[in-house]
């Protein structure tokens, strides 16, 4: 059974749950998502009022990025007309979910649904077995930190996908031998395209591989690289700070406040090396939470695992953004907060930045 067969079996089943425990009768009207613009996983329609659902299915959803996921959903519709449909929805993700008023059915009956004069909330069924650990995904190499490393290359530059592999290696900061078998696995999953030679190579889909970078980066490859939380008692400490002297950069909030000129950052994320960290933490008087204290003002450091050396094909960096995190890097940072004001932001940061 292939991926897709497994998320329609997904929808199958989440509509016959909510069927069940409501006598809602959701309609699937297609499942073909070549012929919309944004690409969707099925189109459904509501019975009576005739209002038609966009829907974007994730299996192990328990396991997902949060934030990415109410990006996504957000994104695929306009307000109110997207639909995650979820393999199990626990109650905490309901709350959540509901929070940022993303409509979902999962496969065992849970449901969030607002469309007057039909409202459904329910929360609390659960699997008859634990299937947020019963068959992980399978994603091979190429979603594992090194491949994550080679794909957010390729998502930098597009025409990298077609160098020498030597080339290749030395962008992504990976070892040489590992760059064909996380090429081959892309192709595997569809994500990488072959013409006639393999110098013809392209992206399937640009934004489709970006999303799925997104929602991994924090648990693959951001958390093998944290350093640390730290707090301060300063809610302006970073506008004196000028982090060249640490060869750090900046990203998440203060990175796309800096981009975009829009959002008013408060809580920070830094890309530094180890051997730096001492000082910045004297520099800017940074401190570890006590234990069990809520910081109010929270600053994650992190190391860089790119090579700085080089810059996104698709913007021009001027002198005011040397020390920002790449483009890609803020926005997944963004995503990851779920926070509306940063979702927000992150849709301007990747229409400006990233195509």
């Amino acid at each position: 059974m292939d991926l897709l067969t497994k998320e329609y079996d997904i929808l199958d089943k989440a509509i016959g749950a909510i069927y069940r425990e409501t006598d809602l009768q959701l309609n699937i009207i297609d499942r073909d998502v070549s012929k919309y613009d944004k690409r969707i996983d099925a189109l459904i329609q509501m019975p009576d009022n005739g209002i038609k659902l966009y829907v974007e299915i994730k299996k192990w959803a328990t396991q997902a990025n949060y934030g990415a996921i109410i990006n996504q959903v957000k994104n695929i519709a306009e307000p109110n007309h997207g639909l995650l449909v979820a393999d199990y929805i626990n109650p905490k993700m309901g709350e959540r979910l509901k929070e940022a008023d993303i409509q979902f059915i999962d496969t065992v009956g849970n449901a969030y649904i607002n469309q007057r004069p039909i409202y459904i909330y329910i929360k609390g069924n659960k699997p008859q077995k634990d299937i947020t650990t019963d068959n992980k995904p399978k994603t091979g190499k190429a979603f594992q930190p090194t491949g994550m490393k080679i794909i957010f290359a390729f998502l930098r530059n597009k025409e990298l996908i077609n160098a020498p592999y030597r080339e290749i290696a030395d962008q992504a900061q990976v070892a040489l031998g590992a760059v064909g078998w996380v090429i081959r696995d892309l192709i595997a999953q569809g994500y990488i395209l072959e013409g006639i030679n393999k110098k013809q190579r392209k992206l399937a889909d640009f934004a489709l591989l970006l999303n799925r970078w997104v929602e991994d980066y924090p648990y693959k490859l951001k958390e093998k690289y944290k350093i640390g939380v730290f707090t301060t008692d300063n809610p302006y400490w970073w506008e004196t700070i000028n982090l060249e002297k640490f060869d750090a950069q900046w990203g998440g909030e203060i990175a796309a406040a800096k981009y975009n000129n829009y959002l008013n950052p408060k809580d920070a994320i830094v890309y530094i090396n180890q051997e730096n960290v001492k000082d910045l933490l004297q520099a800017a008087r940074l401190k570890k939470p006590e234990p069990h204290e809520r910081a109010n003002i929270r600053i994650e450091l992190v190391e860089p695992f790119w090579n700085k050396k080089i810059t996104d094909t698709n913007y021009i960096e001027t002198t005011e953004q040397a020390n920002l995190a790449p483009p890609i890097i803020t926005y997944a940072d963004l995503i990851e907060t779920g926070d509306a004001r940063n979702l927000d932001t992150a849709k301007r940061l990747r229409e400006k930045y990233i195509r």
